[in-house]
């Protein structure tokens, strides 16, 4: 390794927001090696993991690492941005918490710099955005398994959740609370219903302590309503990812004016996807 790599290594993890304090622990000093000659580093968290021990994670334009390093043994795991299920960011005071929710394990790093959460989970975002909005995505290469509900007696609902796109999800956190956000929403050809959001929301981080959601959808001037009550989990299948990307994220009309969503202008975290599966559906139309 020549000193120009290191020095280049070093400048990123400057502008990713590690600080001098950074630069002291043990992992910094073995980063540089670690990263590839055409690799370059866009994000970087550390903090503590147990106790008083810490380690890092970093973001790449290739790839996540874990990296926790100490005198006689280091951990280093590297991970692909298509097993990432999201980001959770709890700011306290002048420090923050971060997890990095995957298929893998979740990776729990506390009294993280803010600025470089900041600009870890908006380099994820980056990286997501990049990968998704702007690829072309064939239905037919996502493969989903139907849901197991009995859509005979509910077909009016069906229909009915098939011509709106948006509803209030009711999601639930970890002391019971219920959390209610009105989103857009979309269903596939199986009847899944896909709902884009952040990360570091109520209902990003509702949905990993409780997976009971509901959604509610009423027809502007009508009595018509749709209950809707389903188990949620994150979607990790890169595919469907980017197709809900695709298709949610896109201009749309408001009495001010045309405008994105109001999910493209939260900062709470990496975007993630919410995958729910129908368990039951209940129309009305009150005016009969």
């Amino acid at each position: 390794m020549d000193a120009s790599h290191a020095a280049r290594i070093k400048q990123e993890l400057v502008d990713a927001g590690v600080t001098r304090y950074g630069f002291m622990k043990s992992e910094a000093k073995h980063i540089a090696p670690l990263i590839h000659e055409d690799e370059h580093i866009g994000g970087a968290v550390y903090g503590q993991i147990n106790g008083t021990d810490t380690a890092f994670l970093f973001a790449t334009d290739k790839r996540i690492i874990f990296f926790d390093r100490k005198p006689l043994y280091s951990t280093f795991d590297e991970l692909t941005y298509d097993v990432v299920a999201g980001v959770q960011v709890n700011r306290a005071g002048p420090g923050a918490s971060i997890v990095l929710h995957t298929r893998v394990r979740d990776y729990n790093l506390r009294y993280v710099n803010q600025k470089c959460a900041s600009i870890f989970t908006n380099y994820l975002e980056k990286r997501t955005l990049e990968g998704g909005v702007h690829k072309e995505v064939k239905q037919e290469a996502v493969q989903l398994e139907t849901p197991k509900f009995d859509t005979g007696s509910k077909a009016q609902g069906l229909k009915f959740l098939k011509e709106h796109d948006l509803g209030v999800l009711s999601t639930v956190d970890r002391t019971g609370n219920v959390h209610g956000a009105v989103v857009y929403y979309l269903v596939d050809t199986n009847n899944f219903v896909y709902i884009l959001t952040k990360a570091g929301t109520d209902k990003g981080r509702n949905v990993y302590a409780h997976d009971q959601v509901a959604l509610t959808i009423h027809k502007n001037g009508t009595q018509q309503t749709l209950q809707l009550q389903g188990t949620a989990q994150v979607e990790t299948n890169q595919v469907a990812k980017e197709k809900v990307f695709s298709l949610l994220i896109k201009t749309r009309s408001y009495k001010d004016g045309a405008d994105l969503p109001p999910v493209a202008k939260l900062k709470e975290g990496a975007f993630m996807v919410i995958k729910i599966t129908p368990t039951m559906l209940s129309f009305r139309d009150y005016a009969k």
